[in-house]
């Protein structure tokens, strides 16, 4: 069994619409339930004889205390960022759009019997989880026989793997009275609502949303196979013939010289879409070019300003080891640079509360404190170090 406990996303505001939401289903379980008591039948979804206020209603009843407390920890665990990233109004919409689309899943999928629970819409939401922040790392509990085990995983496995199991469930019937088929019709909803509103620009682009990844794989994946076919995309005739009694060499004739000279076209040309894009002022295109640079060769450096300004941007966007690869970077191949302490107070930070790499986030530290002269800056780095001794 895996619970879900916490992930590393860092929100940019507060999620008062989840939490209004949290509050609801509480307060319906509490004191409306008790009220209602056995009356409570007419306000469960009857996939054999649904009324509308069914569609909502059922969205904020519970059948005890487990299903409450697992349903509301999933949608703290997945909700605030769903929040966060959508703003309220639209996260308020999508929310109750998405109970209701599983209810209709349910009855059309040939699901039997009364259902209640926020479960249909809670998929919903945790679907646009997998495609707006599939790299967030969660921390879920493991029980492991006897033993109760924290582990990080990235939240495309940890989602994909409710998905798989809420199909497997929904295939076999083992889920008993759960419905799992609702579960499954949010998990769709979610998915192809998040995808349509990043496809159509409506929710703002991310190099790590799914669509962003897919498309970066699938470059990788042409790059690699014409690398391996010996084609050069920047100008090399390695493929010759059709015409006039030519023939072609094969990806077996193409010396590691042709490969190596193809790699370097490659980031040649990577290296001038960043510099046009950050140029433009177009840093969060320019920073996915740069993640694909680093992709291609480990020993990336762009000029120092174009370095810093990725760097800090991998920073404030929370991706926290492609920021400290980047700052890493900065200072090797700019170690006379007059700011290095407050790089390396950045990454003492980094290394310290989000990557707990303690010797590293001393050692930069340490280094700040030798190297800074603000003494605020002074200030912050020796109450870092203190937190990290602590």
């Amino acid at each position: 069994m895996l619970l879900p406990i916490r992930t590393d996303y860092r929100q940019s505001q507060r999620p008062l619409v989840n939490y209004a939401l949290i509050a609801a289903n509480a307060f319906v379980f509490l004191f409306i339930q008790r009220q209602l008591g056995n009356k409570i039948r007419p306000f469960l979804l009857d996939p054999q004889a649904p009324q509308l206020v069914q569609f909502f209603s059922c969205l904020f009843l519970h059948a005890g205390w487990g299903h409450i407390l697992g349903n509301m920890l999933f949608l703290w665990v997945f909700g605030n960022a769903v929040n966060d990233r959508m703003g309220h109004v639209a996260y308020a919409a999508f929310y109750l759009a998405g109970g209701v689309g599983s209810c209709i899943g349910y009855i059309l999928l040939g699901g039997q019997g009364p259902v209640l629970g926020a479960s249909g819409a809670i998929s919903a939401v945790t679907g646009a989880y997998l495609v707006l922040f599939p790299r967030v790392r969660v921390t879920v509990i493991a029980w492991l026989f006897y033993a109760v085990v924290p582990l990080e995983i990235s939240s495309v496995y940890f989602l994909g793997f409710q998905f798989v199991f809420n199909l497997w469930a929904s295939l076999t019937g083992a889920g008993g009275q759960v419905a799992f088929i609702a579960h499954l019709a949010g998990y769709g909803y979610g998915v192809a609502v998040a995808g349509i509103l990043l496809g159509m620009g409506i929710l703002p682009r991310d190099v790590y949303d799914l669509l962003s990844l897919v498309k970066a794989q699938r470059r990788r994946s042409q790059y690699r196979r014409m690398v391996s076919q010996g084609y050069d995309p920047f100008g090399a005739n390695i493929f010759k013939g059709g015409h006039h009694g030519e023939h072609r060499v094969g990806a077996r004739q193409v010396d590691s010289r042709t490969r190596t000279d193809t790699a370097a076209a490659m980031a040649m040309d990577l290296r001038r879409q960043i510099s046009d894009l950050h140029a433009q002022g177009n840093l969060p295109q320019a920073t996915g070019k740069y993640l694909e640079l680093i992709n291609l060769t480990d020993e990336a450096v762009l000029p120092r300003q174009q370095q810093l300004d990725i760097a800090n941007y991998l920073m404030t966007d929370q991706r926290y080891p492609q920021a400290a690869t980047a700052y890493e970077q900065l200072l090797k191949y700019y170690p006379t640079y007059e700011h290095a302490g407050d790089i390396r107070l950045m990454l003492g930070i980094i290394y310290g509360r989000y990557l707990k790499q303690a010797d590293r986030a001393e050692e930069n530290l340490r280094r700040a404190l030798a190297e800074l002269t603000e003494d605020t800056k002074l200030a912050m780095a020796k109450a870092e170090l203190e937190a990290l001794r602590r």
